[in-house]
């Protein structure tokens, strides 16, 4: 029975023709969380104390010229690999200073870590991330190909990233909200774990091709699903890095090493850290037709970032 209270402030809310509901306790099942859930659960509105995000590294990297991994071809798109990789940094800054404009105050840089792109690509490069209301330089490596350039970006995050690190591959268009809701969702959904969660900010059509166990949480703005894979785009933490280095790491013999890909590199972090990614999505895959996200019109999202 409710309370007298409770039975009072009900029947003012239905006067003023509103109703008085009381929510729902959210549980995830431990297993979902490596065996680190909260045990009691949590109400799905609830104001959570979001984590700390001390500073936000952009690591965007690029190669203008190769058109597909492993392939010749053109994308889906029907542009050249430098309009595509141009296309997608413009909107990443376009992102930075939407997330700018909301008042996120947390400090970002970006930084272009380039695989040997030609002077012509490097000066479109530089004028457009002079446009980013952040600090924003280019950084060539010394590493090329895909596996290897990989490893680089990681030995530059735990050399340079103290906390927050949103590894970008060239190809991923982004949302304009991409970049806050990243950011406040990350804060979020940490305090709500109590723990660093990692991030991928795709909706990945793979996803629906098989019907798997996961849950939904809420983050800033839109829900946030717990997947089980990744690519090399995808938002960690430095703590996260060094803990998991050898996974990481891994990476660096992608296409070196024909046995090595994501599934037992990078996701083997995700069999002990949540994972989770955006419905609807924040960034989608130009790479095939096969890997854009459902639900969306990536046209306009391919229009606005127009360079």
């Amino acid at each position: 029975m409710a309370k007298p209270l409770t039975r009072l402030l009900r029947k003012l809310c239905n006067l003023m023709g509103y109703d008085l509901l009381r929510l729902q306790k959210t549980r995830i099942h431990p297993e979902a969380l490596g065996g680190q859930g909260r045990g009691g659960g949590f109400d799905a509105f609830e104001a959570v104390v979001p984590r700390e995000v001390r500073q936000f590294d952009i690591l965007f990297r690029s190669c203008a010229r190769i058109e597909v991994q492993g392939q010749s071809r053109l994308r889906f798109v029907g542009a050249a690999k430098n309009e595509v990789a141009l296309r997608c940094l413009n909107s990443l800054v376009q992102s930075i200073a939407y997330a700018r404009g909301q008042g996120l105050e947390t400090d970002i840089r970006l930084t272009v870590l380039d695989d040997h792109s030609d002077a012509a690509y490097l000066a479109a490069v530089d004028a457009l991330i002079a446009r980013a209301p952040c600090p924003a330089r280019v950084v060539g490596i010394a590493e090329t190909g895909g596996g290897p350039a990989c490893g680089a970006a990681l030995d530059f995050a735990r050399r340079e990233c103290p906390d927050l690190i949103y590894f970008v591959e060239d190809d991923y268009l982004h949302d304009e909200r991409a970049i806050l809701e990243i950011a406040q969702s990350f804060a979020r959904l940490a305090a709500i774990y109590k723990r660093d969660v990692a991030l991928f900010p795709s909706d990945y059509p793979d996803r629906y091709r098989r019907v798997d166990s996961t849950h939904v949480v809420l983050g800033s703005h839109r829900h946030w699903r717990a997947v089980k894979s990744s690519t090399f785009t995808m938002v960690t933490t430095r703590g996260l890095l060094e803990r998991y280095w050898d996974f990481y790491s891994g990476i660096r013999l992608y296409g070196v090493d024909p046995a090595v890909a994501e599934h037992n590199t990078i996701d083997r972090v995700y069999e002990e850290v949540p994972c989770l990614s955006p419905l609807p999505s924040l960034a989608v895959h130009l790479q095939h037709f096969e890997t854009l996200s459902p639900y969306f019109d990536w046209q306009k999202w391919w229009e606005r970032s127009k360079v």
